[in-house]
């Protein structure tokens, strides 16, 4: 993976569950138009983090799902979904080497994903304007970072405090209070509880397993405890065995 893909892994890992997400979104899939258009878009990011398939082909199944999810006729549901879509879409961009048609895919994601809430409050749409959020301050100069920068804070307080149980907010949380400085909320001491948290849950899909050990391990890494951060890394490998970008953290170790 390239040094541009990488800035971007390390702010929001993966957040895109394979896991039925339209459930959270409250907007349930009522057409075999978005069911198909999820298959694709889990099978799209599962070869991309993975890296079990090229780029190119990811582009191609990216591209069927949106097409899959275009025949959503309830708009909410169908500007959710785009959102998903383009969100993922940012960060192939980025492995691509094209920040430009990264930032336009994440400021379309946050688009779309403030779309998704005219029909009512979810605990998926702020999230995911969060994460779309973060991903455009890493790329934003000083002035856009302090105009908007309280944004992505307050959108995933709001996702944890409408659903307490989605894990994908709470991640988004703990890598907020993990990379904000102290001036603006930053706690690294609370990031590592959330993500321990985390850690103990069950009900975890692959991505945020992946996501959940492979940040305690940068944690404890940044905390000089080798043998703790190994450990995390190690049990992020099995489950991603294909991320050279986790295979190259681990033999730096």
């Amino acid at each position: 993976m390239n040094a541009s893909f990488t800035v971007a892994l390390l702010v929001v890992l993966l957040i895109l569950s394979p896991s039925d997400s339209s459930a959270q979104a409250g907007t349930p899939v009522s057409a075999a138009g978005a069911e198909a258009g999820q298959l694709l878009l889990d099978e799209a990011a599962e070869g991309f983090f993975d890296e079990s398939l090229p780029n190119s082909a990811v582009r191609s199944l990216l591209d069927r799902s949106r097409g899959a999810f275009s025949l959503l006729a309830e708009p909410c549901q169908n500007a959710y979904w785009q959102a998903r879509v383009q969100y993922l879409y940012g960060f192939v961009e980025q492995a691509d080497g094209r920040p430009k048609e990264a930032d336009a895919r994440f400021r379309e994601s946050l688009e779309l994903a403030g779309r998704s809430l005219e029909c009512g409050e979810s605990s998926e749409g702020y999230r995911l304007m969060a994460d779309a959020q973060a991903q455009l301050l890493v790329s934003g100069n000083l002035a856009y970072k302090m105009a908007h920068g309280q944004r992505a804070r307050q959108w995933v307080l709001r996702a944890v405090e409408l659903d307490p149980g989605n894990a994908a907010a709470q991640l988004s949380l703990a890598l907020y209070y993990k990379n904000a400085p102290g001036i603006a909320g930053g706690d690294k001491a609370r990031a590592r509880r959330i993500l321990h948290e985390l850690e103990t849950r069950s009900d975890l899909q692959r991505s945020e397993r992946f996501s959940v050990n492979t940040w305690l391990g940068i944690v404890y890494s940044e905390q000089k405890d080798k043998e703790r951060a190994r450990s995390y890394l190690t049990r992020a490998q099995a489950i991603y065995p294909g991320n050279t970008w986790l295979r190259e953290m681990l033999a730096e170790m």
